[in-house]
């Protein structure tokens, strides 16, 4: 009897020591779970991409977002075009920022494509598709269903990010949790790759619902009540292939590329500033040897990964694989994504993925939306 009473207090001990534990852990920043602010990292519109961009309301009740694109595309100080290489002067990152609001009944997912954006119509319902023909089952139903909104195109070309904030029917921001997203990036050849929106979980009963978005950290200028958010991770990361490494199930003639996107977690939208973070990356190969590498992002950074330096190559790696740990050193936090091209035959398979994350920034990182924004938009 004694031996079986001393057996339940141990068993007590351990789930009271469980319950702390689990009442002080929380996520930083989520791919899996409705969250009040939404990050798509990765939207690209251009000769041969698009993307389609799905919401989903997770809760029974109404549910409102103010959404920004951000376009990064750079301009020519001299004369040509950047993206095709024929700029003579120098080629700057451009904070060209569109909004829009969107409101979700409960339960209801929408979605839309950045490139034709959506309009509102007032007669959209369901819509009939035919297996027989898919392309025209595509075509009849985009846009069906309850409209969010008028969501406007972005502009052509157009390479940058998304972001979409939870408020109240008035527009001040609110942590109501709701969210969840995915992107889906579609090129004209019919191949795709798809992640989930990175989601900034808003913390309770301590958002007061103004132009400054606190995320993480404890009482500072313009957080009275403290963090209002969860931090952005303090590291992201990235298992992936050496730049130019072979794909294992194709052999010496296939190889893969990574193209990897950084965007800080700050933004401010009333200044319209872009946020510059120095990233310095740890590569780990195989046989456990480390590399070391940096670069900054501006605003936005998509960087095929030996541009970031040539260390990512397989030749100076010597694996096939790596493990890398990013760690931004200045300003802001970062969120990413990463996606693979896998070449073999002049055949080109593409496949996107989220980002792992480690530990939780222990200063603030401030979203400042325009003052004219908040408590004067609604449907």
């Amino acid at each position: 009897m004694r031996a079986l009473n001393d057996a339940v207090q141990r068993l007590t001990c351990l789930l009271v020591v469980l319950v702390a534990a689990v009442s002080s852990a929380h996520a930083d920043t989520t791919t899996e779970r409705s969250s009040s602010i939404l990050i798509f990292p990765k939207v690209v519109f251009d000769d041969t991409r698009d993307t389609f961009v799905q919401i989903s309301n997770t809760s029974n009740s109404m549910a409102y977002a103010h959404c920004f694109y951000v376009n990064a595309v750079p301009f020519c100080t001299g004369t040509g075009d950047c993206l095709a290489d024929t700029c003579t002067g120098q080629c700057l990152p451009q904070w060209q920022e569109v909004d829009f609001q969107i409101w979700l009944t409960k339960q209801q997912p929408t979605s839309w494509a950045a490139g034709l954006g959506r309009l509102a119509y007032p007669a959209d319902g369901g819509c009939r598709t035919d297996f027989r023909f898919p392309e025209r089952s595509v075509a009849d139903c985009y846009g069906s269903g309850l409209d969010p909104g008028r969501v406007p195109p972005v502009s052509f070309p157009f390479e940058g990010e998304l972001k979409c904030i939870e408020t109240d029917p008035s527009g001040a921001p609110i942590s109501g949790n709701h969210l969840k997203g995915e992107a889906t990036i579609v090129r004209h050849d019919g191949d795709s790759s798809k992640y989930n929106a990175v989601g900034v979980i808003g913390l309770p009963d301590s958002n007061d619902g103004d132009n400054t978005l606190c995320l993480g950290g404890g009482i500072a200028d313009g957080c009275p009540n403290g963090a209002e958010y969860n931090g952005c991770p303090d590291t992201l990361l990235i298992n992936h292939f050496a730049a130019g490494a072979d794909d294992p199930l194709f052999g010496s003639a296939s190889t893969v590329e990574s193209e990897l996107t950084l965007v800080p977690c700050a933004e401010n939208f009333e200044t319209q500033a872009p946020a510059s973070v120095v990233v310095q990356f740890k590569m780990t190969n195989e046989f456990e040897q480390d590399f070391s590498a940096s670069t900054t992002v501006d605003c936005w950074g998509n960087f095929f990964l030996e541009d970031i330096n040539p260390v990512f190559g397989v030749t100076p790696l010597g694996s096939r694989m790596v493990y890398t740990r990013a760690h931004p050193v200045t300003v802001s936090g970062l969120v990413g994504v990463i996606e693979e091209y896998h070449s073999v035959d002049d055949v080109t398979a593409h496949t996107a993925l989220n980002l792992h994350q480690e530990g939780e920034r222990a200063t603030t990182d401030y979203i400042v939306l325009q003052g004219d924004i908040v408590g004067s938009h609604g449907p």
